[in-house]
């Protein structure tokens, strides 16, 4: 199935929480990264202050092995606040995730730069099952025909190429021309990530269906909050089902419900739920 297609398969949110257990899982690998792109939070004199690093094999396997007692849940994603590859365990906590059939599937987002052959062949035998590439450099192109090339005959990892929306129609269209052997080539709009600014909606969905792993064990209960100031726990010195479950991801559950997001320091002006990708109403 195409990437685009799965949020066809989307379950409606509001009426179906409180979950069990959540839909998507995200562990950061790395909150380091080797770009430095204009659009990206790694641009905000913030973001530099901040402590980042990798997490450990050992971590990531204890913490797996939480998720082994709890469930199975629909999606788990190695991304994070950096470039994933950096850290080179990567491809060895894939195959620890499906060895174990912790996830209907598992995927990774990665600019591509660090894709040797080498990494592509493990991320190949890992059974990776999707892998985003985002393109903000010309010359990843290669990298990614090499990936396919060592792919062969088999349809994992799915190959989907994005970049983001260029003012240029005819740079658009280069890059949708330049990538078309991909499995799929996307031109995405902008995301917005602890943006300042209005918002339509007043009730944040991410609380509700995601939980995502920090590389120290932070866990954090929106995506896009860097500044950690929506950590309910850590995994590595707790269990993870305990945090799910537990008192401080409920308050904040509430906080969202009782539309008093402005008391939290990343949600206050966050207009993350502005944004495309956020397709569940909760208001």
């Amino acid at each position: 199935m195409k990437y685009s297609e799965l949020k066809n398969e989307r379950v409606d949110l509001k009426n179906s929480i409180p979950l069990e257990r959540p839909f998507t899982i995200l562990f950061e690998p790395s909150a380091i990264c080797n770009f430095r792109c204009p659009m990206c939070y790694y641009q905000d004199p913030e973001f530099i202050k901040t402590k980042r690093g990798l997490m450990e094999f050992d971590d990531f396997c204890k913490i797996a092995d939480d998720l082994r007692e709890w469930g199975k849940v629909k999606v788990i994603r190695l991304i994070g606040f950096g470039e994933p590859l950096i850290n080179k365990h990567v491809a060895a906590m894939v195959k620890y995730l499906k060895f174990y059939d912790l996830a209907d599937r598992v995927e990774t987002t990665t600019n591509g730069s660090l894709m040797t052959p080498h990494i592509s062949t493990q991320l190949i035998e890992s059974g990776l099952d999707y892998i985003r590439i985002s393109i903000y450099d010309k010359d990843i192109r290669e990298n990614i025909l090499e990936l396919k090339k060592l792919r062969g005959n088999s349809f994992k990892p799915f190959i989907y190429v994005k970049k983001l929306a260029s003012q240029d129609d005819i740079e658009n269209k280069r890059f949708l021309n330049d990538y078309d052997f991909a499995d799929e080539v996307a031109i995405e709009k902008h995301h917005a990530w602890l943006s300042e600014g209005n918002t339509q909606r007043t009730i944040c969905p991410q609380p509700f269906k995601m939980l995502s792993i920090r590389w120290n064990g932070d866990v954090i209960c929106c995506d896009p909050d860097w500044k950690n100031n929506t950590k309910v726990g850590n995994a590595i010195t707790e269990n993870i089902y305990n945090i799910w479950n537990g008192d401080k991801l409920k308050a904040f559950q509430k906080l969202q419900l009782d539309k008093r997001r402005w008391d939290n320091e990343s949600c206050k002006h966050c207009t993350f739920l502005n944004d495309n990708y956020v397709f569940d109403n909760m208001d």
